[in-house]
């Protein structure tokens, strides 16, 4: 699991091979690809190009919704004393990814060609899947969304070109959501038996009975442990 932080990176590559594929379908026999911001030294000498740059990453909180693709967060492994043990995987953190997507070529046109044609693969693809993935640190089964965003406002818009001292361009934005899954795991001990009873006047107790043994819970709180 250690190097699952490459999804986000991967996640790019796989947008890139989408685009790169498109491309060569449709007659395009060399497209540039590139994933850093459009500067002009970027471009300079390879045209055409397509830049795909992620330009922002942010907390998704409906991401908790999708944790339905990740499967059970309870894990088992095999203790050195030969006992199997079961841990619960923290929660992932959902981030969203969003990808300024701008083209360039000789001229105009042949840039708005470029661009009609990513925006044509973007809206035909609601997902990317399987062998769309590229590397190994998407979970199993995860089907990861792309979507195509509003409108980017003029002020917003004249600020980024502005920064890279370049004229504003016609531009796409495209977001997509990913897990970055935590190696921090914490015991889970699996209840099989509650009693709730009292022991003398007034005072009450439960007792949790698990594969370890029974576990009494007194109403202050403590813990004693009975091995069976």
């Amino acid at each position: 699991m250690g190097s699952q932080h490459h999804i986000l990176k991967e996640t790019t590559d796989s947008l890139v091979e989408l685009l790169t594929q498109t491309f060569k379908e449709s007659g395009y026999k060399r497209v540039n690809m590139i994933v850093e911001a459009p500067k002009p030294d970027a471009i300079e000498g390879k045209l055409p190009a397509v830049c795909l740059y992620l330009y922002q990453i942010a907390p998704d909180w409906e991401g908790v919704a999708r944790g339905a693709y990740l499967g059970d967060s309870v894990r088992r492994y095999r203790a050195p004393s030969g006992k199997i043990v079961e841990v619960v995987q923290h929660p992932p953190a959902w981030v969203r990814l969003e990808y300024l997507v701008s083209c360039w070529a000789q001229t105009p046109e042949d840039e708005q060609l470029l661009l009609g044609l990513a925006i044509k693969v973007f809206a035909a693809r609601s997902v990317l899947k399987g062998h769309d993935l590229k590397g190994d640190s998407f979970p199993a089964d995860y089907d990861v969304p792309i979507g195509l965003d509003g409108k980017i406002d003029e002020g917003t818009s004249a600020r980024f070109w502005g920064s890279l001292n370049q004229p504003i361009r016609p531009a796409l934005s495209v977001w997509t959501i990913v897990p970055v899954l935590s190696d921090v795991e914490t015991p889970f001990r699996r209840v099989e038996e509650r009693v709730i009873g009292y022991e003398g006047i007034g005072e009450s107790f439960e007792k949790e009975t698990g594969p370890e043994g029974t576990i009494d819970v007194p109403p202050d709180g403590t813990f004693v442990k009975r091995l069976k």
